[in-house]
């Protein structure tokens, strides 16, 4: 015989097979509540979702954890405040429209995605796994490059559930950056690649994020760069990149230049990748905090920084994305459920107000 049951979770209803079948977490009161009363504007997620660990927290104590990459994402939509997931897999080689369009197939009509470019177009160096060797890579911020193997695939296959498409922008060797000049044509080669994306693909409007991982570079020439681009930066949280205080500031002066002090607004979406925690390593915190059902190092700095900036996003009536990593305080779901509390809180002192 098989068994179904059906999870009611806020505005979405849905019914699952329970055996063989990824199935969420029946929601506690306070975070269906919390789910509620996210703004709509704000979008919460993770940077993936193909975690077993996570049973118990978005995936019911029965469900099936064997296929969550392919099958997952219903389940995960249903954890009350995930309203964004981050599409990475396409970071290591470009994904077809197919693919795409099963992901938006499997999430309600609210979830947007932020889908990250291959590094193919990323980064200015061939990497060989393995090695420390380096080769010039000749499709490095190659415009046709991109648009047909991440732009088009990405606009076609999840249409209105598309929300910002992310470059993430390698580190360049420093050879690349020393000096003023050499600074400063990175900036430009960068800066006009973003500005030559298409705006919009069959009337879909499109959103573009630029993630800096080169500190050399991440200065206020190239903040005035970016703007008449249109690009939004994003705020990376990781242990390479500039304080997201400093990032933040940057923000600050992308939108609101002339504001030295008080309250200020920003003009486009904000978007926040939290990577990993302070100190950390990729392969060690995979390593030590595998296999991702707990917090481990709860950083209250960053989650407030990321509540504040999610509300001013609110406020100033634009999009706000944030996707944490397991690897950010050792379980995402965790993290954005706290997150979530925080931002109720500054919503709730804002009516006030």
């Amino acid at each position: 015989y098989d068994l179904f049951i059906i999870c009611d979770v806020g505005a979405y209803q849905c019914t699952y097979k329970l055996y063989g079948r990824e199935v969420p977490m029946t929601p506690d009161a306070e975070l269906r509540r919390l789910g509620e009363r996210l703004p709509r504007e704000i979008y919460l997620g993770s940077s993936s979702w193909n975690f077993p660990g996570w049973r118990g927290i978005v995936w019911g104590k029965l469900s099936s954890v064997t296929g969550l990459a392919e099958r997952g994402l219903t389940a995960y939509a249903a954890y009350p405040v995930f309203r964004t997931a981050g599409i990475d897999r396409s970071y290591y080689r470009p994904l077809p429209t197919a693919t795409y369009r099963q992901f938006a197939d499997e999430v309600p009509d609210g979830f947007r995605f932020l889908v990250k470019a291959p590094q193919s177009v990323t980064d200015s160096q061939l990497r060989h796994p393995g090695t420390r060797r380096t080769e010039a890579n000749p499709h490095y911020l190659d415009l046709k490059e991109a648009v047909e193997t991440f732009v088009l695939p990405a606009a076609e296959g999840l249409g209105e559930k598309l929300g910002v498409l992310i470059f993430e922008m390698a580190q360049l060797p420093r050879e690349l950056v020393r000096g003023p000049a050499n600074a400063h044509r990175a900036i430009d080669e960068i800066t006009s690649f973003l500005s030559e994306l298409p705006q919009e693909h069959n009337g879909l409007k499109l959103t573009y994020g630029v993630e800096m991982r080169t500190h050399a570079i991440f200065t206020r020439r190239y903040i005035r760069a970016l703007r008449p681009t249109g690009v939004r930066p994003v705020i990376g949280i990781h242990p390479t990149l500039p304080s997201v205080m400093r990032q933040i500031n940057a923000l600050k002066y992308l939108d609101a230049p002339d504001v030295e002090s008080g309250p200020w607004q920003l003009k486009g979406d904000a978007v926040v990748r939290w990577s990993l925690a302070d100190g950390g390593t990729f392969d060690g915190l995979k390593r030590d905090w595998a296999p991702f059902s707990a917090l481990q190092e709860p950083n209250l700095v960053n989650r407030e920084a990321i509540a504040w900036l999610m509300d001013l996003a609110h406020q100033s009536g634009v999009r706000g994305f944030a996707v944490a990593n397991n690897k950010a305080e050792g379980c995402s779901p965790l993290t954005m459920r706290a997150i979530a509390e925080s931002i109720e809180v500054l919503d709730r002192q804002s009516r006030l107000r």
